[in-house]
């Protein structure tokens, strides 16, 4: 049994693509005061994307347009999950916003915004059509060994990702204009599975991508 946390919108596509799969799941929801009691009952965690994180969680400031924006009570409840899959070894997999969750958490930091910093543009093109671009994989990291290619096609829906790294971790992946799209463990002796994704896995228009697929089983099986 996998937890998975509740998003703001377009959760159901994560419902669709672990049930394509068979998955078994439990929905770990941040305005459920007893999700947490569901934590010793699941073998591993996905954050699912969503809103931005709140900033100061990565030594960032709140700006005045950007005031209200953010949901600080999921931010806290990820964050206390996180920490109590690491601390209990349980393996975890972040999808865009949890990908930078488990930047955060290892005490990385964000860029703000993509657009404005960078100058590339990783959004999706309108609220229903998805940009997609390709990624280059890195060899010897995990994320290497589960889809087996160096490059590949993915999803992209997001203005916000991983700046600075977490202390601990190793960038597994980027796109070819240098936005870091994986993050894992750099020492995973003894350590669960942990792989944070930029891409949404959920949102392919082909499950059977092993950017999306492969992903998802190589998780579930770890869980096991």
């Amino acid at each position: 049994m996998i937890g998975i946390t509740r998003c703001e919108k377009n959760f159901e596509l994560y419902v669709k693509w672990l049930n394509h799969f068979d998955v078994e799941f439990v929905i770990l929801d941040y305005n459920d005061k007893s999700a947490f009691s569901r934590f010793n009952d699941i073998n591993g965690l996905i954050l699912s994307g969503g809103v931005d994180i709140y900033p100061e969680l990565y030594n960032d400031w709140e700006t005045k347009e950007d005031a209200g924006r953010y949901n600080t009570f999921r931010d806290g409840f990820e964050y206390k999950l996180l920490q109590e899959a690491v601390a209990n070894n349980k393996p975890v997999l972040g999808i865009c916003r949890g990908c930078q969750m488990i930047n955060v958490y290892f005490k990385g930091s964000l860029i703000y915004d993509i657009p404005s910093i960078r100058k590339v543009n990783h959004d999706k093109i309108a609220k229903d059509i998805m940009r997609w671009h390709n990624v280059n994989v890195y060899n010897d990291t995990l994320l290497h060994s589960i889809v087996r290619t160096n490059d590949g096609k993915v999803t992209s829906s997001h203005h916000q990702s991983v700046d600075r790294l977490g202390e601990g971790l190793i960038v597994s992946a980027k796109s070819p204009d240098g936005i870091i799209e994986g993050i894992e463990y750099l020492n995973k002796d003894d350590r669960a599975f942990l792989l944070g994704i930029q891409w949404h896995p959920e949102r392919f228009d082909d499950f059977e991508s092993p950017y999306s697929k492969s992903i998802l089983l190589s998780f579930v099986d770890s869980c096991r």
